[in-house]
């Protein structure tokens, strides 16, 4: 029998769809930015790009709260039309997606809710070398593994953090800055990021950061330039201990020919938490290359080492790297990254706060003629916490094949398998998943 779906087939809860946040955001933005845009230029009316689209979603998951035993499978429907705008030039534009999810249980209709999608781009270049950006990411899900804010699907680069049942969590980051540019890569300014994470949770940990980050970059010369910025954090938790970080960076860079360059800087960063957390610092000297091979294609690499001393308690050292290739060409683009020394996750579901990890992620994107693409993604993880006595061993596969029948119509197929063994064994899981998507855009 065909089942016909009602608003009131959500529970309660989704009815407060937690928007207000990135309205206002948005109602703020047009205000302030777009009259100056208009105001810069008379044909800017023919530049603005409207692309509505819906797409309806089947996906099929075997543990859909990522638990060790007992796994719960279900069917997940969502129909999701969105919105995306465009109209950036060299000085000034927007660039906006949104999208609202219906999101359907076949086994466990309880959990049916509404999620939300929505980012910012924005940036206000002015005569008087006064520049304005403005970033904003927002995410209403229950989806137990969250994608790095800012981040894209390449990047491939999710949280530690995982909830183990599908609370319904919203998160909030709105990153305005302002700059005064005195010269090509000479420049002084002021960014200021606001983080907020909500969850309906039996056992919360809302969070939010107040982060201000002034900084200052000065092209010496053709071949040399330095970089200095000064980071405040403000946390505050519910749950955990809310703390007040200090963070002091410097970067020397010598560009030796037009492809490539070296550089060396120090990192001094400092925590401070209410009791019972151990205040810390961490002190990090580093040196790395970057070159690029094309304008599509460059990498660079970068070597290090960290010393974490906690005020009581012994101290944490070890090496600190990162490298990465990106190619972003037509027919085929991939992005890898190899990272490993020290994270800090906090803000997030579970805020494990410091640890010691390796990380090697992948993805790549290759058309094979003009309407088929397919791609691959992977990632490899291992993590040691200092809080929970803890090392977790993560990795996931990726296979994802799209087909566009007409010039706006889309098929798409994702196939990802997900496992982690931890030391505590009531974190392990192992996930499958796989959605089929027919996505109608203009």
């Amino acid at each position: 029998m065909k089942k016909t779906f009602l608003i009131s087939d959500f529970p309660e809860s989704s009815h407060n769809i937690y928007c207000f946040p990135a309205v206002m955001i948005l109602l703020v933005f047009f205000i302030i930015f777009i009259i100056p845009v208009f105001a810069y230029s008379s044909d800017v009316l023919s530049q603005h790009f409207f692309h509505p689209y819906i797409s309806v979603e089947e996906e099929y998951n075997d543990n859909i709260d990522l638990t060790p035993d007992n796994e719960k499978e279900d069917y997940i429907t969502t129909i999701r039309p969105g919105l995306k705008y465009s109209n950036s030039d060299e000085k000034s534009g927007i660039d906006l997606d949104y999208n609202m999810g219906l999101v359907f249980y076949g086994k466990n209709n309880n959990l049916n809710y509404i999620s939300h999608n929505a980012s910012l781009n924005a940036k206000y270049l002015t005569k008087e070398h006064v520049n304005f950006y403005l970033k904003d990411s927002f995410i209403r899900s229950e989806d137990p593994q969250e994608r790095e804010y800012f981040t894209s699907a390449a990047d491939n680069k999710y949280y530690l953090s995982t909830t183990t049942q599908r609370d319904v969590y919203w998160r909030n980051v709105v990153s305005p800055t302002v700059e005064y540019q005195f010269g090509p890569l000479s420049r002084i300014g002021v960014n200021y990021r606001n983080n907020i994470y909500r969850i309906n949770s039996s056992t919360p940990d809302n969070s939010q950061e107040d982060y201000i980050n002034p900084y200052f970059s000065w092209m010496i010369d053709q071949n040399n330039d330095i970089y200095l910025e000064y980071g405040y954090t403000i946390g505050n938790f519910e749950s955990s201990s809310d703390f007040t970080g200090h963070r002091a960076n410097a970067r020397y860079t010598n560009h030796f020919g037009l492809k490539s360059s070296v550089f060396g800087e120090y990192t001094f960063s400092t925590r401070d938490f209410d009791p019972p957390s151990i205040d810390y610092d961490i002190h990090e000297p580093s040196v790395g290359i970057t070159y690029a091979f094309s304008p599509v294609f460059n990498a660079s690499a970068q070597v290090g080492y960290f010393i974490k001393e906690p005020k009581t308690g012994s101290s944490t050292n070890g090496i600190s790297y990162k490298a990465g290739i990106t190619n972003r060409d037509i027919k085929t683009s991939y992005v890898l990254s190899v990272e490993g020394g020290y994270n800090e996750d906090f803000f997030t579901s579970e805020n494990l706060g410091f640890s010691r990890y390796h990380r090697l992620t992948g993805s790549i994107t290759h058309f094979i003629g003009i309407r088929t693409s397919l791609g691959l993604s992977g990632n490899i993880e291992q993590a040691k916490y200092d809080n929970e006595n803890r090392k977790d061993r993560i990795w996931g596969i990726g296979c994802t094949l799209s087909q566009r029948l007409l010039k706006w119509l889309i098929l798409s197929v994702d196939i990802s398998h997900k496992i982690r063994n931890s030391d505590i064994s009531s974190n392990d899981y192992t996930e499958n998943r796989a959605i089929f998507k027919i996505t109608a855009a203009y």
